[in-house]
This record gives C-alpha cells, sequence and structure tokens, in this order.
C-alpha cells in the first residue's frame, strides 16, 4: 500500500494544538507515523481520512484537506495540509504550490502549457520529468505572482 506524506501548507492564525509548517505524518496503511514527535490535533486528523482513503486507492497522488476552524479564540484558526504518495513528495509540494499561486494571480498561457506537460509525464509514470516540467511551470507563474504583485502596489501608491 502507498505511504502517504502529512504536511501543514497553511496555518491561518493559531493552532491550539500547536501544529506548525515544520510539522509531517506518514501514514503506512492503518498506522499514522509521527517520526519527529511533532503535536497533533485530533479534530485535524478527523477531516484527512477521505483525503488519505483516495490516496491509498491510487486515484490521485496528492490532496489538500482543512480542518475546520477552531473556535473561542476571537479570530480563524485552521490548518491547511497537503498529503500525498510519500514516493512522489516533490512532485505533490510543486503541484500544491503552483495551485495556491493560481489564486494570487492570473496563469499565464506559458505555465498552463507546462502543467499540462507535467501531468502528461506523471502520467506515464515520468515523475522526475514531470517534476523538472513543473519546476519551469513555477517559475513562469512565480513571475506572474512578482508582476501582480507590482502592480498592486504601485496601485496603492
Amino acid at each position: 500500500m502507498t505511504a502517504i506524506k502529512i504536511k501543514p501548507v497553511e496555518v491561518v492564525g493559531h493552532c491550539r494544538a500547536g501544529l506548525t509548517m515544520d510539522d509531517e505524518f506518514l501514514i503506512e496503511g492503518s498506522n499514522l507515523l509521527n517520526p519527529e514527535q511533532s503535536n497533533i490535533c485530533i479534530r485535524a486528523l478527523s477531516h484527512l481520512p477521505p483525503a488519505i482513503a483516495t490516496l491509498q486507492r491510487e486515484k490521485r497522488i496528492f490532496a489538500h484537506a482543512r480542518c475546520q476552524n477552531c473556535t473561542g479564540l476571537g479570530r480563524e484558526n485552521r490548518v491547511v495540509f497537503l498529503l500525498g504518495h510519500a514516493d512522489k513528495w516533490d512532485l505533490c509540494q510543486k503541484m500544491s504550490e503552483y495551485r495556491r499561486l493560481c489564486g494570487a494571480c492570473r496563469e499565464p498561457e506559458a505555465a498552463r502549457e507546462l502543467k499540462a506537460e507535467a501531468r502528461r509525464h506523471q502520467s506515464r509514470g515520468e515523475y522526475a520529468e514531470a517534476v523538472r516540467t513543473m519546476d519551469a511551470a513555477l517559475a513562469e507563474l512565480r513571475g506572474a505572482a512578482a508582476r501582480t504583485e507590482t502592480l498592486l502596489y504601485y496601485n496603492r501608491v
């Protein structure tokens, strides 16, 4: 069975259990491994099983899941997790970052084409080539995000 890595990729507010972006967990079969002895939140874990099952059935290589907002602290508090096949973790992280950056700027055509090429490599099992192609797609997207930031800055001034 495919091992699934779990890592917070966004912490909004403050996690009451103390989860940070440095925490990592591993699911092997039905076992949760916590090699770094990171803090763990049962509320957050309760939201992960559907994504874990999808990944273990190998329908996808990565997914995002988020815990519900912990209330009582007077502000929004939640964690967004990246879950992915441990043996394809580099590609999972790049795809996750690409998705996040698409929310910050308009996706350029060159980046979209590179992402599609990376997915073709992935579907053929060419993971190293998919990682290299996603690196190029991310470079295009980061450039677009930087230009968007610059425009927003000058529009405020």
